[in-house]
């Protein structure tokens, strides 16, 4: 196994800056989610106003506190600034932060599966409000997912099946589920993340148990949507998420499931 550094005589004070180091990052994760759908350079540019265009300084990007000094207007023109700017940052920070308090060391499983959290969070953003994927955060999941596996000792022959199953498998349902309806019931999106979700699993074996999941997470998640007046579509990418997050960080939950539906599946199967 990789060595880890041991954060318990310090874990407080570890928190503490893993939480500021997460709203940091949810602030360039507001940015990149901002830009790339739109298909802008990240890094060419600093950071303006989208109404006024008033180029902004430190003391406007200042995690959550900016907006809230503010009173969620820009400093310039009045503009209202969406709340899903301090929210980014907020669960990014406080993800960040639950991570390393619940992992107490700072080691390549911590690293991966924080890094699990702030592209899940990137890509939760960038699926409501676009109906995007991208694929920018696709590759970078797969290789946080790379880590975690090699630091949890994965066999890869077994990932690999895993990341053929999870592709295969979810294109074979959209295909089907279009035959059926006449209309999509994945994206193209959504179909990469399941194989890029096989990565984390590392067994084949976690696909139904992450479809399962992610189905009924998905019913539950659209009806909030709605409610919220979120609109007839709901994406799926957020519900996946879910469903790989509850599988990666409670690991007997693949093993539980199939404790418990597995033998009720093979009878199903073997009709």
């Amino acid at each position: 196994m990789p060595a880890a550094i041991d954060l318990q005589p310090f874990l407080s004070f570890a928190a503490v800056f893993a939480l500021m180091l997460g709203a940091a990052v949810g602030s360039f994760i507001t940015l990149i989610t901002y830009r790339l759908p739109r298909e802008e350079k990240i890094g060419l540019t600093r950071s303006r106003c989208p109404s006024c265009k008033a180029t902004l300084t430190p003391r406007d990007l200042i995690p959550i506190f900016s907006w809230l000094m503010g009173r969620g207007t820009c400093r310039h023109c009045k503009t209202p600034i969406s709340i899903r700017y301090p929210l980014t940052e907020l669960a990014t920070g406080l993800g960040t932060a639950a991570i390393l308090l619940w992992q107490g060391e700072l080691s390549a499983v911590s690293i991966a599966l924080i890094g699990f959290w702030w592209v899940a969070v990137a890509m939760v953003v960038t699926d409501l409000e676009h109906y995007l994927l991208l694929d920018e955060c696709q590759i970078a999941l797969a290789l946080f997912g790379l880590l975690y596996g090699w630091a949890t000792g994965a066999d890869l022959t077994d990932t690999l099946v895993a990341v053929l199953v999870g592709g295969v498998g979810s294109a074979g349902i959209k295909y089907i589920f279009l035959a059926v309806t006449g209309r999509d019931g994945l994206g193209w999106g959504d179909v990469k993340l399941f194989a890029v979700a096989g990565i984390w699993l590392g067994h084949a074996l976690g696909f139904i148990p992450l479809l399962v999941f992610s189905g009924l997470l998905g019913v539950v998640m659209s009806l909030v949507w709605r409610i919220a007046g979120g609109g007839k579509f709901f994406p799926f990418g957020p519900a996946i998420l879910a469903a790989l997050a509850v599988l990666i960080f409670y690991s007997p939950a693949t093993a539980t499931f199939w404790q418990l539906y597995g033998e009720n599946l093979s009878r199903l199967f073997s009709l």
